[in-house]
């Protein structure tokens, strides 16, 4: 894994693009020192999803199939700052201040989230069966399934 200064968390690549600036995994720092995984989106991403993050660089939307014993717990996890297509390459976030985390309605800042059905999207409601996902916080109350937050290396942990 690489570490670069000074990326663009914005550019996204086509999925017939066969020439990247980085390589899959790399991890990059943009100006204002939020760090992020340059990634393949298995599956469309929008922005505030919350992704898991393969061995390979493949990021899939969070849900509790997703996160399951098995199939993603332990996985690292990032946010989508811009949308991404199936297939299409681009950066997630995985450090530092977030404007949009796609979470549940009536979900309470600064409180345990988990994984849910519902695909990207993270709620507090510890539902059985779910994963908590570690190093994900919210800052402000939740509005249109959105929220700020704060975000810290986050991955898949134990399941409720």
């Amino acid at each position: 894994m690489a570490y670069l200064q000074g990326i663009d968390p914005t550019k996204v690549y086509a999925s017939t693009d066969t020439q990247f600036d980085f390589a899959v995994n790399t991890i990059g720092i943009d100006a204002d020192g939020k760090a992020y995984q340059f990634v393949k989106a298995n599956g469309v991403i929008a922005v505030g999803d919350v992704v898991a993050i393969d061995e390979v660089g493949d990021a899939d939307q969070v849900t509790t199939t997703v996160s399951a014993p098995g199939t993603g717990q332990g996985l690292p996890c990032g946010v989508g700052v811009v949308a991404l297509a199936d297939n299409e390459w681009g950066w997630v976030q995985r450090q530092g201040v977030v404007a949009a985390i796609n979470i549940a309605t009536s979900c309470a800042a600064h409180t345990a989230i988990n994984s849910t059905a519902t695909v990207g999207r993270l709620d507090d409601d510890a539902t059985a069966g779910a994963e908590v996902i570690e190093g994900i916080t919210t800052t402000a109350a939740e509005s249109s399934n959105s929220a700020a937050g704060i975000i810290n290396w986050p991955y898949i942990g134990v399941t409720l």
